[in-house]
């Protein structure tokens, strides 16, 4: 290739690099390594994932009207076990028990759980405990309001 062959390539040589440049960065900050992977606020599941024992908790939220107001739970516990397990949701004031089927789950959006208060203002996190037999864990949850459609139905009255 001769040097003015080489100049009418380099700016398609150049849009390519950056072109795949793109793509791999793009595809760098949607997979979540970028923010660290669990505190991606962007992502569809918002809410906190933990486990303590055999039961998984995954996507827990608060869903309020505003700080003193009532709180409803959402999000999924799921029980790999095979026998039933009973787990206590706690915030600073209150705590609620529920039972996991074995091999089972409870999904919040069905079984109404809801707290005096939320403990934080719509927009804050606000920590929850889970608690079994086989020990606890801290859950950083968000609480969020019926601003968005999706968490609108699911405010307590």
């Amino acid at each position: 290739m001769n040097t003015a062959e080489a100049a009418q390539a380099s700016p398609t040589v150049n849009r390519s690099r950056s072109t795949a440049g793109a793509f791999f960065l793009t595809a760098f900050l949607l997979s979540g390594c970028a923010t660290g992977g669990g505190d991606n606020w962007n992502s569809t599941a918002v809410g906190d994932d933990e486990s303590v024992g055999r039961v998984d908790l995954r996507s827990v939220l608060l869903v309020t009207s505003g700080e003193e107001q009532p709180a409803r739970v959402l999000g999924t516990l799921e029980n790999d076990g095979d026998q039933p397990i009973d787990i206590t949701i706690s915030d600073s004031d209150e705590d609620t028990t529920l039972t996991i089927p074995a091999q089972g789950r409870v999904g919040f959006d069905t079984v109404e759980t809801v707290l005096r208060t939320a403990g934080d203002a719509p927009g804050a996190r606000t920590t929850l405990t889970a608690s079994t037999s086989e020990g606890d864990v801290s859950l950083l949850v968000p609480v969020v309001d019926g601003t968005l459609d999706p968490y609108r139905p699911y405010l307590p009255e």
